[in-house]
């Protein structure tokens, strides 16, 4: 029961920044939505942790807590991929910029010596 409580506690927490997150126009609606709806459910199954058991007949496997499992591990693995592919497209843009600025900064700079001479 205590785990109970202080894991709803938590999951509230978070709904809240969220939200809080959401009204500051940090984060999309939809992104906003879907980490509600995950945190929301987090509190029904930590509550009613027998509904588990649905989703595990259903992946064929024995027990609930095993289903969950498997599912926010591999949840957790391609959210990850998606990092990694958006933080390199963020490194080529940041290289692209940067070679462009250097490119910029240096025909001002002979422009400028040129008007001084």
């Amino acid at each position: 029961m205590i785990i109970q409580l202080f894991v709803t506690f938590v999951c509230a927490l978070i709904l809240f920044k969220a939200f809080g997150v959401y009204r500051k126009k940090e984060v999309r609606f939809f992104t906003f939505f879907i980490w509600s709806l995950f945190w929301i459910l987090a509190i029904i199954l930590v509550w009613q942790p027998d509904l588990t058991n649905y989703l595990a007949r259903f992946l064929q496997v024995t027990r609930g807590v095993d289903a969950v499992f498997y599912l926010a591990f591999t949840l957790l693995f391609y959210l990850i991929f998606r990092l990694m592919v958006r933080i390199e497209r963020l490194d080529q843009e940041i290289t692209s910029l940067v070679k462009d600025l250097a490119l910029l900064e240096r025909k001002v700079h002979e422009c400028n010596k040129k008007n001084f001479l």
